[in-house]
């Protein structure tokens, strides 16, 4: 389960167009896989609106995103060009510094870790557990500076996962 505070921040940072590409691909993704993170989003947006601070340039950006995130929903993961890592999982850069995509085989899990910058994952295909919960196919996972989890396929079948991380720290509500 993710903290609501990082969740609604993540989200806040998404509507503002305040994330690295990486990290609004995975916000787009989200919200294309999930009703919550479309909601979620929406919220955010019309704030932001109220604001006076959209526009077109956010728009057309929002646009490109949704291109991105498109494509990446329609991958046909059994053709993708896997390569194991050492931390057990199978991953694959994806081009522009746009993420990776990260594949775990049922009963396949990544040692217990943490990161020193938030990184965000959405659940593309199959279930994911990571000792914080079970998520689903759209589903954001969120692990921020401190938390440790160990990521592992759920179920019999692969999991597969859009993985962003952040290139510097994210502001947070206090």
């Amino acid at each position: 389960m993710n903290d609501p505070d990082t969740y609604q921040t993540f989200m806040l940072d998404y509507a503002t167009g305040n994330l690295s590409l990486s990290m609004s691909i995975a916000a787009t993704i989200h919200r294309l896989m999930s009703s919550e993170g479309d909601e979620t989003a929406r919220v955010w947006e019309t704030v932001r609106t109220s604001l006076g601070k959209a526009g077109a340039d956010y728009r057309q950006a929002l646009d490109r995103m949704e291109d991105v995130a498109t494509d990446i929903i329609q991958t046909d993961y059994d053709a993708v060009n896997w390569r194991r890592g050492l931390s057990g999982a199978r991953t694959a850069k994806l081009p522009e510094e746009s993420g990776s995509l990260m594949r775990l085989d049922p009963r396949d899990r990544v040692f217990e870790h943490g990161h020193s910058t938030l990184e965000a994952m959405i659940v593309l295909e199959g279930s994911l557990k990571d000792g914080r919960g079970t998520f689903e196919a759209g589903d954001l996972v969120l692990a921020t500076s401190g938390v440790r989890h160990r990521p592992e396929a759920a179920g019999n079948k692969a999991c597969t996962c859009f993985v962003a991380r952040a290139d510097t720290p994210f502001w947070r509500f206090t």
